[in-house]
């Protein structure tokens, strides 16, 4: 791989092709010319990239073409991390404490627990469930949503995608873990917004598609949700004048949240496994088919 993003040589003609998170992290500048020499390849046997959602349509191309695909689920530790901290920072109002120590003043205040308190995640692959996992380990309530449950998710209770906004009254917290479809209307929309209980929160570390942001800026103006944490936008990076930048109720990051410095060695080692599986002719970890 050169630094501009293409491959090395002056043809296609490789076997394996295998993304970083670094190019994921470079956005554009490196990720599209390394997608569109995956997708000219006719050469091309096995494509292994390091994320978890598939949702871009080149993966959908490199299995048309007849190759292989297999993703990574490992980010799901940090993910599901930075979720629980964005709760524990809101409920525990902790950015009291911080303005207090900074003017030097004793000053205490009560706040909200997690345990007792009700989520809904919605979308339980290996993100969801292990936000899920840590919720309950902190006392919470979990109702899980998908389309297609197994049975053995850690949730306390299960709702059809059919019925989330009859459940969006009960959910303290409501995170959005689940891929993003292309060309499909955003799940949380006005509809949606107003059916959210008072002193909720809404936590999207999915796709910024699924959220209608003018409906969410009017939504937070009206204070139902109570604040928005959002690690994922419509456009990215985030325009200069996008009102979510200023809006007091919402909490950003730059699509930074499966930052976890171990990615990178889990991610390593499935690669090296998968390799040797397929120079053995053995079946691929975490392979995605054609539905």
């Amino acid at each position: 791989m050169e630094k501009d993003g293409t491959l090395a040589g002056d043809d296609d003609d490789f076997e394996v092709a295998a993304a970083s998170f670094d190019l994921f992290d470079a956005y554009a500048d490196a990720l599209r010319p390394f997608f569109s020499a995956v997708v000219r390849s006719e050469t091309v046997r096995w494509f292994s990239v390091p994320a978890a959602g598939l949702d871009h349509p080149v993966f959908t191309m490199v299995l048309q073409r007849g190759a292989r695909l297999t993703n990574a689920h490992v980010t799901d530790i940090p993910i599901s991390e930075y979720v629980l901290r964005s709760v524990l920072d809101h409920y525990q109002r902790a950015g009291l404490w911080r303005d207090a120590q900074a003017r030097s003043v004793w000053d205490r205040h009560e706040f909200r627990e997690v345990a007792g308190s009700r989520w809904l995640i919605v979308g339980l692959g290996a993100i969801g469930e292990a936000i899920a996992t840590r919720a309950r380990a902190f006392g919470a309530h979990v109702t899980g949503c998908r389309r297609h449950p197994t049975g053995d998710e850690p949730i306390d209770a299960y709702v059809g995608p059919s019925d989330l906004v009859a459940v969006l009254p009960e959910a303290d917290v409501v995170v959005l873990s689940l891929p993003g479809e292309i060309d499909a209307p955003p799940l949380v929309d006005a509809t949606f917004l107003a059916a959210m209980a008072e002193g909720s929160m809404l936590i999207n570390i999915a796709r910024g598609s699924l959220v209608d942001e003018v409906a969410l800026v009017a939504a937070l103006d009206r204070g139902r949700p109570e604040i928005a944490v959002l690690d994922v936008m419509v456009t990215e990076p985030l325009p200069f004048d996008s009102p979510l930048w200023t809006h007091p109720r919402v909490v950003l990051s730059p699509h930074n949240s499966a930052g976890g410095r171990h990615r990178y060695d889990r991610y390593d080692d499935l690669l090296v496994n998968n390799l040797g599986r397929y120079a053995r002719g053995e079946p691929l970890l975490n392979e995605v088919f054609l539905t």
